[in-house]
């Protein structure tokens, strides 16, 4: 039983982030019902069509991800009688989320002042590109522009003289999800506590400022910016290298000088640890270049593995620069569980990524994979007071598709 079982949460997201945190919540046990659009669903679903991820016939990786512990209600929202279907359930939800925006639920009629008067204890938690005011407030927006582009991300991470590097599916999504699952789960706390719901609002533009904050904040302060300088590193122990069969790792060692002489002794150049160029950290930044040319002849000896066992030996701070496939297998997470399997449709068996909050007395459980559009539409109605005549009158008026 995690720790929010018993929360009855509706969702009304599209592609990731809306959906995204829905599934957190329901890894953290509570009961969510995902509304779709008759028409095709959630545009999750057809992603594979668009072009936009690997062709898999019997798995839609992105579907299953973001959509597991998920019932799904197929209810066309344009028509009254599809709106008076979700204010049902809006009436005996404790937290309704949504990252469409914010003048498609006006038109709905699923504004906060809507929903509030049928339910004035919900949590009504929104996402949305750019925000609640300001210029670019109904700006539309995914992760690669809002979190990603705009914020500083993009170009920090640029090589010098390099075009800068674009972002991987949902890496601004993923965490905005989590971050506005924190928000419900905040706002749970402070309406049992006073009996109030709220709306919450959170946006992938400031969660990516958030994400650059530190950058950022010395841009507040002093006025300078971030500018690429690729390898070229103040502190040469600071950074990423390529060993002899061409594999990179990342030498994460801030406190230089308390790491300098045993990093010395490790790569096997203890007469470095006395070369007063490199005496103390402002040392070795006037030298860096030099410095890292050194590292760069010395590390292209050995293989990365060869490394990893002097590294760890040494006990330096250091990580290997592993690809998406590496980490997929990576044994530590193995170790932490970060991969959960079951038992998909198809009759294959596929591991889903784990949400990263570990519960030490209501651990988060995947309960099951992603519903069939409107999988769910009659069981859902039926436990909020329909009847099957109703649903039938429903369905002859086109609610349901």
């Amino acid at each position: 039983m995690g720790p929010l079982s018993g929360i009855k949460v509706v969702e009304m997201g599209i592609f990731v982030a809306g959906p995204a945190t829905a599934a957190v919540l329901g890894d953290w046990g509570a009961d969510v019902v995902k509304i779709e659009n008759p028409a095709g669903g959630d545009p999750i679903r057809g992603l594979v069509s668009l072009g936009l991820v690997q062709v898999e016939p019997d798995v839609n990786s992105a579907l299953e991800l973001e959509n597991r512990n998920k019932r799904s209600v197929a209810v066309d929202i344009t028509k009254p009688e599809g709106r008076d279907v979700v204010l049902r359930l809006l009436r005996a939800a404790d937290v309704f989320v949504s990252n469409l925006r914010a003048g498609a639920l006006e038109r709905a009629g699923l504004a906060y002042e809507d929903v509030k008067n049928v339910n004035p204890r919900i949590i009504y938690a929104t996402l949305s590109g750019y925000g609640t005011r300001g210029p670019d407030k109904d700006r539309a927006a995914f992760d690669y522009a809002a979190f990603w582009a705009r914020t500083g991300a993009m170009a920090a991470l640029a090589e010098p003289d390099r075009p800068p590097p674009t972002q991987r599916p949902a890496m601004g999504d993923h965490p905005a999800g989590l971050q506005l699952a924190g928000a419900v789960s905040a706002a749970l706390f402070h309406r049992e506590r006073t009996g109030e719901g709220q709306a919450i609002h959170l946006s992938l533009f400031q969660s990516g400022l958030w994400m650059m904050a530190s950058d950022i904040e010395i841009a507040l302060v002093m006025g300078v910016g971030h500018t690429p300088t690729g390898r070229l590193v103040p502190n040469p122990l600071w950074n990423h290298y390529q060993a002899k069969d061409g594999k990179w790792f990342h030498l994460v060692m801030i406190q230089a000088d308390r790491f300098w002489p045993k990093f010395c002794a490790a790569i096997g150049e203890p007469e470095l640890a006395k070369d007063e160029r490199y005496d103390g950290v402002v040392k070795r930044g006037r030298h860096a270049q030099a410095l890292i040319d050194n590292l760069d002849r010395v590390f292209a000896t050995k293989n990365r593995d060869e490394w990893a066992a002097i590294f760890d030996r040494y006990e330096l701070i250091w990580a290997p620069v592993q690809t998406v496939l590496e980490a997929s297998r990576d044994p530590q997470a193995l170790a932490l569980g970060m991969y959960e399997t079951l038992q998909h449709r198809s009759g294959r068996e596929i591991s889903l990524v784990r949400t990263p909050v570990e519960f030490g007395a209501t651990p988060a459980t995947i309960r099951c994979g992603a519903p069939e559009l409107g999988e769910h539409t009659e069981e859902v109605l039926l436990a909020h007071g329909y009847g099957w005549e109703d649903i039938a009158n429903l369905r002859e008026k086109g609610v349901f598709g």
